[in-house]
């Protein structure tokens, strides 16, 4: 999905809430930013262009500025032991609801609000993800998902955010409990804003239930390009039965090049702005499972 104008904005504030975090002080946060300001994208002079390729530019201008590849590490570290921390509250949701599946989905995704680049009160965390999953998901789509999960074999999952990690853990879990699955989790090679890479896939232990790989892409690219992925990632992807996408930056990523693969595609995310609302027809905040089957939207 190419950038619009409302992503300007919307990139400007994670960016600027990301280099917040990183320890720069006033003078040295308004030299970075200036020199954010002259990425063209963002100043309306290149639309064909995705939001995390935009992002990546203001990550590698980040990383030369500080010279450190991952400056919020023990962010994501913390967050992520929080999480895992109440993993038996998650656990139970799941297992007492009276759709498993159903109730793991929303849990996955409702995993997408958990994000460091925002304000994030970690003490209301468990009791906003609780009142969120009373919100709906479309019936057809779940329908879909589910027909979709009973012809496959092989999946793979992109994932997104540290923390949110835990739930997509839960998801695979209660997916290899209820299908005959191979299933590969898939990170970032490259720490980009508050991504999930091998080691914070490894502090949640995810390796121990599922392979984890990283995608091979040579930079902070805060989403998948499939053609910039390593050979193994690539062949993983071509030979799956269903890949399922986890977040906005996967999103905006592997949507752009759905059609050139022709695979089955489960995205998994939060309606977080105006050109998800437009493109998936949905409301604002809204959870999102939108299946791309047989080269059309289900």
């Amino acid at each position: 999905m190419k950038i619009g104008p409302d992503c300007i904005p919307c990139i400007l504030k994670m960016c600027l809430g990301f280099i917040r975090r990183t320890g720069l002080n006033e003078t040295e946060v308004n030299a970075l930013f200036n020199d954010v300001l002259k990425i063209p994208s963002l100043q309306g002079k290149n639309w064909n262009i995705t939001s995390a390729h935009v992002v990546e530019q203001v990550m590698k201008k980040t990383y030369e500025a500080l010279g450190d590849e991952d400056p919020l590490k023990k962010e994501k570290a913390k967050l992520n032991r929080y999480l895992l921390d109440r993993y038996e509250t998650f656990e139970g949701m799941v297992r007492d609801a009276r759709d498993p599946l159903k109730s793991a989905v929303k849990l996955a995704i409702m995993g997408n609000a958990i994000d460091i680049m925002i304000s994030l009160d970690f003490k209301k965390l468990v009791t906003i993800v609780k009142e969120r999953l009373g919100q709906p998901l479309p019936e057809s789509s779940f329908e879909a998902f589910k027909d979709q999960l009973r012809k496959t074999h092989r999946l793979v999952y992109f994932g997104d955010n540290a923390g949110e990690i835990v739930l997509d853990k839960l998801l695979i879990t209660t997916l290899k409990k209820l299908y005959d699955l191979e299933i590969v989790f898939v990170t970032r090679s490259m720490p980009t804003l508050n991504d999930v890479t091998i080691k914070e896939a490894r502090d949640v232990k995810m390796h121990e239930i599922v392979p984890v790989l990283p995608n091979g892409i040579d930079g902070p690219f805060p989403g998948t390009q499939v053609s910039r992925c390593s050979p193994e990632v690539q062949k993983l992807f071509e030979g799956a039965d269903l890949v399922i996408s986890k977040g906005g930056g996967n999103f905006d990523s592997i949507e752009e090049d759905k059609d050139a693969f022709g695979k089955n595609i489960s995205f998994l995310l939060l309606s977080k702005c105006y050109l998800y609302m437009k493109l998936l027809n949905t409301p604002l905040d809204e959870p999102i499972l939108a299946n791309y089957h047989n080269a059309t939207w289900c």
